[in-house]
């Protein structure tokens, strides 16, 4: 919701806000997108026009085609390590250590599973996407609750 494109094909220019950020990952849950879906099909739908330069709306500098792929990546690899995490999710301490508190297990077995699922991510783009090491993880986190909300992987709540 709330995203558009602006083409400037005699500018050979496409303008897309808080989806792609050249040379960054994105900010805090995915850029606070709602729509975790809608904002992993944008890239793939700018790549659509013909342009050459890219205004991704903050940060410190203008972008080019050559910065969506490398965010459909990170984005690709944070949905792939989630589905592992998840996968090999354990809240067996958690519910050893807060036998009478749901909510804890809850809170700690998501937040040891986030961490398993943004740690190889946060590695590998560490020096090459700036603040990989600071928003991964809150990245991470929506996109695990959309895998298991919006598509109902791993989860006992069905689309």
């Amino acid at each position: 919701p709330d995203n558009i494109y602006i083409h400037f094909p005699d500018h050979d220019t496409l303008m897309l806000i808080d989806i792609v950020n050249p040379g960054w990952v994105p900010v805090f849950q995915s850029n606070l997108t709602e729509d975790i879906p809608g904002y992993l099909e944008m890239p793939a739908n700018a790549l659509a026009y013909s342009w050459k330069h890219f205004i991704g709306g903050h940060l410190t500098r203008l972008g080019n085609r050559d910065d969506i792929p490398l965010h459909q990546q990170y984005m690709a690899d944070i949905a792939e390590n989630s589905r592992k995490a998840l996968d090999a999710a354990d809240f067996t301490p958690y519910i050893e250590k807060y036998p009478d508190n749901p909510w804890a297990v809850f809170r700690g077995g998501l937040e040891a599973t986030v961490a398993a699922a943004a740690a190889p991510v946060i590695e590998k783009y560490t020096g090459v996407l700036a603040a990989a090491d600071v928003f991964t993880e809150s990245t991470t986190f929506q996109v695990l609750q959309s895998i298991r909300l919006d598509s109902g992987y791993a989860s006992w709540v069905h689309p």
